[in-house]
This record gives structure tokens, sequence and C-alpha cells, in this order.
């Protein structure tokens, strides 16, 4: 019998970030896939914001960058008539390096994800399939055969399952439903290249007409003239769109979501089937489709599970949430599932020796408290939004094609209305502050969830990004305001070294990040020895590792000139990892722009679970005590 910390079920982008986050974390694990290889085919296609700020984490996402487009907006057309374009990369998202989709085959994001793996030393185990998963009290017991029929025995503390739609994992654990439904529509779907056409190649197109939709979304650069870039068409509504021969087709040939879901579809439309659709639904000078690599039908279901713990089961991605490809966020919300689910069970395997049973109990139940909400969103407005644009019925259509472009340009040109939408849709405005106390690792004491001074950034929040300074080791000198140990003097320019919030806030650790504050009106900047000190205090009660940052505000000597006063000297002799602030605006990022210091817990997941002033740290060191206890 095989032992390890952890079984992941499944290697798709979901069970891939999951080992990713595990192997961070230094615990044993084994990630399997009944697959013999990682498939080629596209499937889901985009790469949003925040799960490109999570991946980054692991690897240098320039490389999965290069392999596909940046989308910087959408166009809406009906009837064949320019009724809308949106822009994205005009909504002033200043606090992220990762501001806009990424629109990539998930056969590259695969690899990317394997490759990060390698670089760990860790690689997926292919061909094997989990035929049963029996938990008890003290661990997991899994069999596992390959396609010869030999079979492993494997021995863990916990079983995860990335394993989709007809998880293995789930149908194990007796207390999981996945209630939901099919969608009515038929969907077909050509990934192929397109020749003389005006379709943009850096936003996403959506063609409405009388019998359904067609959309258009660039998968790979279009590099010159000489290279037409490939691109996907999806169409969906009636039968007149989506209409296929009676033949059933070659499973090898539907989408991983199809397969999963085990609908009986048809044969996979023709290249010329798809042409009359552009014919009939883009706008003139659309150009002609060519070079297929994949063609197929299918029909989608939105379910969701009941719970994602069961135990020491549990189930992430579409094991967990299945839903309709209405802003292309299935993929994203599974690896958020895994980064969230693996520094969880990091900590309760690292410190196992150091925490009770009940605050181990209570940082996993956290995994279901902070994501279930998550998914039920997602599937709720997925849903509403996807059971309208991809409507079949023919007076649905009608209205849709006449309310659409009036309101459309109404609401594009409403800033605040878009930005809104994108925080959905980007991930930046996934939060797992309005939990009621349920999740143990976001904040709740009064001072810094009800401050009017703190609404910027709450506990439960995504941690924004802004950049910083990293000073020098500090010269004796004078204080600020009086005398004593203050900031540190920052280096020469020439030696200056550039870095930000989340690059700080990398690693397997929680994150301190004590604020000197602004020192502005009647209030002044915390020195070193001030901030020092109360980092200490709250290092003493937590169990699992803590780095701690002290961040002090800086000023520009002259608009313009890139030049920063230096207005502290000397660190003490046990100095801690310092940086500046130019300007403060990392501290206003924060809420901490009122004068006053303040501090900031980042979890390893980059989310903040508590966030307030100096005055109130003893509240903080409280709660932790009482409740979080990790």
């Amino acid at each position: 019998m095989d032992h390890c910390d952890v079984l992941i079920v499944g290697a798709g982008p979901v069970g891939t970030t999951l080992a990713l986050e595990l192997a961070l974390q230094g615990v044993s694990f084994r990630i399997i896939d009944q697959s013999p290889a990682r498939s080629e085919k596209s499937r889901a296609l985009v790469v949003h914001p925040r799960t490109q700020e999570l991946l980054d984490r692991h690897g240098a996402l320039d490389k999965l960058i290069s392999r596909g487009a940046i989308a910087r907006g959408a166009v809406m057309n009906i009837n064949r008539k320019l009724v809308a374009r949106v822009d994205l990369d005009d909504l002033d998202i200043t606090d992220t390096k990762y501001p806009l989709p990424l629109m990539v085959s998930q056969a590259e994001t695969e690899k990317f994800t394997e490759e990060s793996l390698a670089e760990y030393g860790k690689a997926v185990e292919r061909a094997y399939t989990a035929t049963s998963i029996v938990q008890d009290a003290n661990g997991v017991t899994a069999t596992l055969e390959k396609p010869d029929g030999t079979q492993t025995t494997v021995r863990s503390k916990y079983v995860v399952g990335c394993d989709g739609a007809h998880s293995a994992v789930r149908h194990s654990a007796k207390n999981l439903t996945f209630d939901g439904d099919a969608y009515p529509q038929d969907f077909i779907l050509c990934d192929a290249r397109l020749r003389n056409s005006n379709v943009a190649r850096d936003r996403f197109t959506i063609c409405f007409g009388d019998t359904g939709l067609l959309a258009f979304f660039p998968i790979s650069p279009h590099a010159d003239d000489n290279d037409d870039g490939l691109i996907r068409l999806l169409a969906a509504g009636g039968r007149s769109a989506t209409q296929q021969p009676s033949r059933p087709a070659d499973p090898d040939s539907l989408p991983q979501q199809e397969q999963q879901d085990g609908e009986q579809t048809h044969e996979p439309p023709t290249l010329a089937h798809f042409q009359s659709l552009l014919d009939s639904f883009a706008p003139p000078g659309s150009g002609t489709v060519h070079s297929p690599i994949w063609l197929a039908s299918f029909r989608l279901h939105h379910r969701g599970v009941n719970s994602y713990r069961s135990g020491r089961l549990f189930v992430a991605g579409d094991a967990a949430h299945i839903h309709s490809p209405a802003g292309g966020l299935g993929m994203n919300v599974g690896i958020q599932d895994a980064v969230n689910l693996g520094w969880k069970l990091g900590t309760v395997l690292k410190y196992r020796d150091r925490l009770t049973d009940e605050a181990k109990e209570a940082l996993l139940d956290s995994y279901h408290a902070e994501r279930y909400p998550v998914g039920r969103a997602l599937l709720q407005g997925t849903d509403r939004i996807f059971s309208f644009t991809a409507a079949a019925s023919p007076w649905v259509l009608k209205v849709r094609n006449t309310v659409l472009p009036w309101v459309v340009p109404w609401l594009v040109g409403m800033k605040w209305i878009r930005k809104r939408f994108y925080a959905f849709i980007s991930g930046f405005g996934t939060t797992y502050s309005g939990n009621g106390g349920a999740s143990v690792v976001v904040g709740t004491n009064t001072s810094s969830s009800s401050s009017s001074l703190l609404k910027k950034v709450r506990g439960g929040d995504r941690l924004p990004d802004g950049k910083v300074i990293e000073l020098g080791s500090g010269r004796t000198g004078g204080g600020y305001g009086g005398g004593g140990t203050s900031a540190p003097d920052l280096l020469e320019e020439e030696e200056r070294k550039e870095t930000s919030l989340h690059r700080l806030c990398r690693g397997a650790s929680w994150h301190l990040l004590l604020f000197s504050g602004t020192g502005t009106g009647d209030r002044e900047a915390v020195t070193v020895e001030g901030l020092t000190l109360a980092g200490e205090r709250v290092l003493a009660v937590v169990k699992s590792e803590c780095s701690l940052h002290c961040i002090f505000y800086h000023v520009a000597e002259r608009p313009g000139d890139g030049e920063l006063q230096q207005v502290q000297p000397a660190t003490g002799e046990n100095a801690v990892a310092s940086y500046a602030d130019p300007g403060g605006r990392v501290h206003g990022l924060l809420g901490l722009d009122n004068g006053s210091a303040g501090f900031v817990m980042v979890r390893p997941d980059g989310y903040v679970s508590h966030i307030g002033y100096l005055s109130s740290l003893h509240e903080f060191v409280k709660e932790w005590e009482t409740k979080v206890r990790i």
C-alpha cells in the first residue's frame, strides 16, 4: 500500500493548480488522471485577470501570455449591424499587473501548469482510474487501476475530486448531491482560421440574429497578413442555427464538458454549415472560415453540489459546479477553488502537531463556507445571462433583438456599470467578506470591518497590488517628529529595487503588512521600533509561518523628477523587511490614508483576512487567539 497526505483525482487545470499549491506548501501528494495523455483540444479559452494573478505565483506567466491573445473588449452586432463596442482597457484598473483577460487554449493552460509543477519536481501520473474510494475516521483508502487491470492501493489523509461532472470522488461521498438540469439549446463549435476577415482579434465578438447567435473568440495571436490566427466560432439558438444530421458523433470529437455530461449528441457540423452561419449572422467582410482543427456539437448543463466537503473528501471545479459558458468563468472559478483549498490542506498537514483538532476542522470547513457562495452566485449569474442571450424561443429572440439595440449602447456608455460587471467577470470582485462569520480566516472584529475609513478593503477581499521600493539597511541620524529609530533611508537611486505587494506576499506563509501611516494632521507616522513591536505581538500568537513587512510612507521631493525625499534614518539591529510607499499610494489603496498606522494580515492565497489601524491591534490578536487559532 502506498501512502501520501493528499490524493488528487483529475489532472486538468483545477487538479494541477491544486498540486501546485500543495507542492508550494511542501506536503506529500499524488495526482492521477485516467487519460493517457493531456488533451490537445482547446475547450476553455479564457484565463481571467484574477486567475492570472494566482497562477503567476508559481511560474513566469509571460510564457502563457505569449501563447494566447489579450482581449481588450467586445463587439456586439445584431442582424449584421454594429450595435456596441465595449472597451475593457479604459476602466482605470491600476491595482494589478494583469488587468485584461487572456484568450488561450485550455491545452496551453494545462501545459503551463504542468510545466510549473515540474519546477517543484512533481508530475501527473496518467492512465489511472480511481475505482474505489472509501473514507474512515483516520484517512481514505483508494484503489487505482491501470488499463491493463493492474491495481494499486493508496492510503491518504484526504482525497480531492477535480475529476469533472461525473466525479468518482463526489459519487463516493454519501451525502453530496449534484442538482440541476440541462439547457434546452444545442450548441455547435468550430476552431478554425478566418481568411480576409475584419473580425476583431483583440476582443470577443457576438452576433445576434433572428434564429440564434454566432460568437467569435480569438484563441491565438493574429501575427501578420500571412497568419490568420486561430479563432473559435460558437453557435446556439434555434434548430436552423444548430441543426445536425441524426447520426451520433464520435465521443472523442466532443468537448470535455459534453463527454462528462454524457448527453447524446449528433455528428459534428460541417465547415460549410459554419460558413453559412457566418454569412447570415456576421457583418459583411467577416471573411471565409478555413482549416478547422475541431468541429463539435454538444449540450450544456447547470448543476451545483450541496457541499464542497464530505469528511475527508473534497470536490473542486466541475466536480462541484457546471454551468453555461457565459463569461468564460468555469475553469477560472475551478482554479480559484483549488487555490483556496490548497493552502488550507497544507496548513492542516504541515502544522498537525501544533493545531488543535477543532482549529483544523474549522479551517477545512472554511473551504465550503467561502467557495460555495461563489459557485452558487456563478450558477445564478451565468444562467440568467445565458438564458437570455442564447435563447431558442422565437418570441424571446424577437424581443432580445428589438430591445438590445436600444439598451446596450446606453449601458456601455456608463463606465460604472461596465466596471461593476467586469469585477464579476474578472474575479477581482470575488470576496469572502459576506459569509456571516462562517469562515474562521475572515476577520470580523468591529474596528476593521465597519470603520468608515476602512471600506476600500475588508477582511475576505483580494489584496490589491501596488508598487513599493525596497529600503536600505539604514544609517544613524535624526528622527521623524522627534528622536528615535524611524523608517530607514531609501537606497541610492541606481540601487533602488522596485517590487509590489503581490510579489511580497508570495510563498507558502501568511504575510503581515505593517503600515507607518502618512503622519498627516495631528497623527505621527509610527517608527520602525513601533511597527516591529506590533509585529512581534502578532507573531507571538500565530502558529503557522508568517512573514513580516514594514511599509513606510515617503513623499516625492519634487513632482515628476523621480527623486524621493529621504525622510527617515536607520533601522535597529533586528531589522525587518522594509519598503517605501512613494506618495502613499499603497496606503490609499488599502484605505489607510487618514494618517494613522495600520496592519493588513494576508493569507497564503493573496486574500486579506484582517485589516485595521494599529490602535485596534489588540482586538485582532484576541480574535486570532480565540477564533482563528492557526
